[in-house]
């Protein structure tokens, strides 16, 4: 049995043991008041659409599955099988709908090489089953609060299904805390609420990011390209791998690189270092070269260690060893939550032009979604912003003066200027867009009450 069939098997084993009693400890759930104070009245109101996440479709999983298990170097962590979704869900006795979008994102968790998949899984379960009874709840008591809550929870789960190159920290465990507190409310502990205030709006209760995203709009080369970093791959960055090889090839060759090695034995019994891999790796590297002074106690052998072997990698340019073959820095390019860093090795006489691959660099970086940028375009987007700003405004005094229909919508372009003829249809689609720019949400707490 590889590793990856090892893996696959614990993970199924914890999960399906767990899955049912879930499953049947949230539908006894969903029977019961849950303190909201109204009991449902029919089976339906547990099994309401629930909306996937653009771009997560059964087609598309299909397609990033067939991509992943294709590339033959990702093997030695893949299962060799999925589990049987159809069996583990027969319990939950959803609508084939909402059954079908719950396997696809089930069946996209699984493909993420990083991910807390029985976690995940359990908030998709929630989700799914709950969430839409809760919320209505919610909604028929006021308790505005816990709606945004829901919204919240949503906008962590569709995290979690990104991987982990996008949030800063674990979606898995945020959500997880919003889905206890949906479930068993405890009053004056209001662990979320800094949260809550800075991701969703208090009056519509939908999610805002900001500038960020948090969902990925190229998910396709952030799902490779952990899977490439969960095999230790930079090579699709590079178009002068001779550097690398010779590099290497140099340091193999070199005896006083294997005479360190042999020091280093001596003062170490480097086994106790090695992971189940046989790797040592050196201290990581802090970000933008920031770094407080440290004052490490060489008396403590474990301190030591750390001391001699960081030092040891700086004089050859290592990130570590595995056994006794030295591990190079590598040039490597990283997506993560606030951008993407590009690293260079020290021995790398880097030539832009023609050493690094900035199409692959280029995708990556644009994954989380980038609008065009110039003069031009700032200019258009800032007198897009101030006419949206002002059919905001106009939108408010329409609905204060009670204006309906087509007498609102020629007060609306009379506001702003547009022709009478101009399609309803598209001033409709600027009211969404007024609705959704967070400078107008602001600009109406700050002018209106």
């Amino acid at each position: 049995m590889t590793r990856a069939d090892h893996e696959f098997a614990q993970q199924t084993r914890s999960f399906t043991g767990d899955l049912t009693v879930r499953l049947h400890s949230l539908h006894a759930g969903a029977r019961r008041d849950d303190g909201c104070g109204i009991a449902p009245t029919h089976r339906s109101r547990h099994t309401a659409v629930v909306k996937t996440p653009k771009g997560i479709s059964r087609e598309s999983v299909e397609r990033l599955r067939e991509l992943i298990y294709s590339t033959k170097e990702f093997e030695p962590h893949l299962p060799a099988s999925e589990p049987d979704w159809a069996a583990w869900l027969a319990d939950a006795k959803l609508p084939p709908v909402n059954a079908e979008a719950l396997v696809t994102q089930l069946r996209r968790a699984w493909l993420l090489p990083f991910a807390d998949f029985p976690g995940i899984a359990d908030l998709l379960v929630f989700q799914h089953t709950r969430l839409g009874v809760l919320r209505e709840k919610f909604q028929q008591k006021g308790n505005d609060r816990a709606v945004r809550l829901c919204a919240l929870f949503e906008m962590l789960v569709t995290m979690a299904l990104q991987g982990n190159s996008l949030c800063p920290q674990n979606p898995v465990h945020l959500a997880r805390l919003a889905q206890l507190s949906l479930k068993s409310p405890t009053p004056g502990r209001d662990l979320l609420d800094a949260l809550l205030e800075l991701f969703v709006e208090e009056k519509s209760a939908t999610a805002r990011t900001g500038n960020n995203a948090s969902e990925a709009a190229d998910f396709e080369i952030v799902l490779k390209s952990e899977h490439e970093r969960r095999e230790g791959l930079a090579e699709q960055a590079w178009k002068a791998s001779h550097k690398f090889t010779e590099y290497r090839q140099s340091l193999l060759d070199n005896p006083e690189f294997h005479a360190d090695w042999a020091s280093f034995k001596r003062h170490f019994e480097v086994a106790r270092w090695r992971d189940s891999r046989g790797i040592i790796r050196r201290s990581r590297l802090p970000e933008r070269n920031w770094q407080r002074p440290t004052h490490p106690d060489l008396g403590v052998t474990t301190e030591r260690f750390q001391v001699v072997f960081d030092f040891f990698c700086w004089k050859w340019f290592l990130y570590g060893m595995r056994d006794d073959d030295p591990l190079l820095e590598k040039l490597t390019y990283t997506l993560t939550p606030y951008g993407t860093q590009i690293f260079i090795p020290g021995y790398w006489n880097f030539d832009p032009a023609r050493d690094i691959n900035w199409k692959s660099v280029t995708r990556l970086h644009r994954a989380r979604g980038l609008a065009k940028q110039g003069p031009k375009l700032a200019s258009n987007r800032r007198e897009q912003t101030s006419q949206l700003r002002l059919l905001a405004e106009a939108d408010l005094d329409a609905h204060s003066l009670r204006l309906h229909g087509t007498a609102r919508y020629e007060y609306l372009k009379n506001a702003i200027g547009l022709s009478l003829s101009t399609d309803d249809g598209q001033l409709r689609r600027m009211l969404r867009q007024a609705k959704q720019s967070s400078l107008t949400r602001r600009h109406k707490r700050g002018s209106r009450s």
